[in-house]
């Protein structure tokens, strides 16, 4: 294989699948939720913007899906006296 055929196949095996979990805003994704999944290790996490507006949805890599349900569900068990900040 060339150089050129290799970097090209490295990158499709990198190359990393979003799952759509949540809705929330961008001001909560940011001071709270971020840090809740960071805290939890969960790997591979963004905010996805709407078009409109500051709303957006919570993405995470798919093999991580189970362990952020998971640490955000655990959350919410351990401070149920707090507003959702996902929906």
């Amino acid at each position: 294989m060339t150089k050129k055929k290799n970097e090209s196949v490295a990158a499709v095996a990198t190359k990393k699948v979003w799952v759509n979990l949540f809705k929330t805003n961008y001001h909560r994704y940011r001071h709270w939720v971020k840090n809740i999944l960071a805290e939890g290790k969960v790997n591979g996490f963004r905010f996805v913007k709407d078009e409109i507006g500051w709303t957006g949805r919570l993405a995470v890599d798919k093999p991580e899906v189970d362990k952020a349900k998971k640490v955000l569900a655990d959350y919410k068990t351990k401070n149920p006296d707090t507003v959702d900040m996902w929906w």
